[in-house]
């Protein structure tokens, strides 16, 4: 009987997850995907690392076969509300053959050099789950999985998914093995919009907006290049297409015939992958200039390279909307929000447009090997403050003014109920407490956000957002309070401590707004 060949091209064959608008959800691939995608709402998987993947996968094929050079081509681009299928096509036509997962000499965004066999067990044979961070391997923490991942199989369609993580996601695992081209992964910024469509749009960018330090010389698209990723290769010239399909490992998976039900989805595939070769790939040299990515956003330091907005322990993502998405040229705090947003605000691309709906995803390391969780959050952003527009310095102020009553009623609850450092008695109810407090916090910001932008309502969205804010902080303290023992000595600090909270929040409410009552 004879072998079959094993193959899964990812142009024809169904492994995007999208969802329709009544909410039911299909599989496609690539060129269905982008022919009818004024059709589907949005991309879906469970790990939003995945949608970051594919959705610049996307937009790296669209970017290369519309080559968008001009404003005015974006703009007749949203007039057709769709994409062009003789484009699509055609581009299919010259190059499905390369995103053949499984190809014998061109595979999909792996190294044609390696064999498609499992070499003799070594340190290069590792278990497929690398793909995911979510999966524990190695030394990895497990996280909420418990198994063994010499044990673990991914069917075709998870191999896939997790390779396309790669080029956004790859961080540094040990000695020699660096990041990918962003260097430890950045908060990334995905328009949305409310069609698949309206998001791949939004994410094309003329060269005014791409990165400086990308090559005009030489733009090494998967689909154009030599299937070759030559182990910890440097890279000096880097091409902005190039940069969304950076193979920052040098990767060959092992197809095997009904190895069993994947580990991810539980589907079982004709084939499936159990192992691989997982090395170093390609890496841009130590002094290449800064590369600043189109979907991420930055905080410029004087004399220094930018740092990209990243994930921080214990910090919720609207925190962090003012360096996200808006401009600043303040020294304490300059900041630059991701191109794919400055250029929809700042270009005639669309003139009927008021904010941006956009989905923030990062993974949050120790700067080194170790991952810990991923953050994912929506906003819809106006674009009037994306310009830079004055209404910004009043999101800037209504956040560190939640800042400030989070310091008050933290200061207060320790002052209370006693103990500083490992002293502190409450320490773990103190913590839930400010959770509690940032999350309550997280809708009211986004219509705070939305208001204020309106200039016949912002003065009205900054006194709201002065009063609930302080309210959302009393309620916090005082809820949390109740939780601490009820012994009588308790009680009297509870009250006392509530009387001093209140007592400062609104000293701080009437500095945040001198002329405004106090009274609720």
């Amino acid at each position: 009987m004879t072998q079959l060949e094993p193959t899964f091209n990812l142009w024809t064959e169904p492994w995007i997850t999208l969802e329709r608008a009544d909410g039911a959800l299909e599989d496609v691939g690539i060129e269905q995907a982008l022919l009818e995608s004024h059709c589907f709402r949005a991309i879906y998987d469970p790990s939003p690392l995945v949608v970051v993947g594919i959705h610049r996968l996307l937009a790296a094929i669209l970017q290369d076969a519309l080559d968008p050079q001009r404003p005015g081509d974006l703009a007749g681009l949203w007039r057709e509300e769709r994409f062009s299928e003789e484009t699509i096509r055609e581009f299919g036509a010259q190059y499905t053959n390369r995103f053949d997962l499984f190809s014998e000499g061109a595979p999909f965004l792996q190294s044609a050099d390696l064999p498609r066999v499992p070499p003799p067990r070594g340190a290069d044979l590792k278990s497929v789950m690398y793909l995911m961070p979510d999966f524990p391997t190695g030394s990895g923490v497990t996280h909420y999985r418990h198994g063994s991942a010499a044990d673990g199989v991914f069917c075709a369609v998870c191999a896939a998914r997790g390779l396309v993580t790669i080029p956004p996601f790859a961080t540094s695992g040990g000695a020699g093995i660096k990041p990918s081209i962003n260097g430890v992964p950045p908060i990334y910024v995905v328009p949305g919009g409310e069609t698949l469509f309206a998001s791949l749009a939004a994410s094309l960018v003329v060269p005014r907006y791409q990165p400086q330090a990308a090559s005009t010389a030489e733009d090494a698209a998967w689909w154009k290049r030599e299937p070759v990723v030559p182990h910890k290769a440097v890279v000096h010239e880097v091409g902005y297409v190039h940069s969304l399909t950076f193979p920052a490992r040098r990767v060959r998976l092992h197809p095997t015939a009904a190895a069993g039900s994947c580990a991810r989805c539980g589907r079982q595939d004709a084939w499936s992958v159990q192992t691989m070769v997982f090395q170093m790939g390609e890496s841009r040299p130590g002094d290449a200039p800064f590369w600043l990515d189109p979907f991420a956003a930055y905080r410029l330091r004087e004399d220094k390279d930018p740092v990209p907005v990243r994930p921080l322990e214990g910090r919720v993502l609207w925190r962090e909307f003012a360096a996200l998405f808006l401009p600043s040229s303040e020294k304490d705090h300059q900041t630059i929000p991701p191109t794919v947003v400055y250029q929809l605000a700042n270009e005639p691309v669309r003139t009927d447009q008021f904010a941006c709906p956009v989905r923030c995803v990062g993974l949050r390391t120790d700067m080194k090997a170790k991952v810990f969780e991923w953050v994912d959050a929506g906003f819809d952003v106006p674009l009037e403050l994306a310009r830079g527009a004055d209404a910004a310095d009043l999101v800037r102020e209504g956040i560190d003014y939640a800042v400030d009553c989070a310091g008050i009623i933290a200061k207060a609850f320790r002052q209370t109920f006693g103990g500083e450092g490992n002293t502190e008695r409450y320490a773990a109810l103190r913590q839930r407490m400010e959770a509690d407090y940032w999350a309550a916090l997280a809708g009211p910001f986004r219509q705070f956000v939305l208001n204020v932008a309106r200039e016949d309502t912002h003065a009205a969205a900054e006194r709201a957002w002065v009063a609930g804010v302080a309210r959302q902080a009393y309620q916090s303290f005082e809820t949390h309070s109740k939780m601490t023992s009820s012994d009588a000595a308790t009680l009297a600090e509870r009250v006392q401590g509530c009387k001093r909270c209140r007592i400062l929040l609104g000293s701080r409410r009437k500095e945040q707004l001198p002329n405004e009552p106090t009274n609720d």
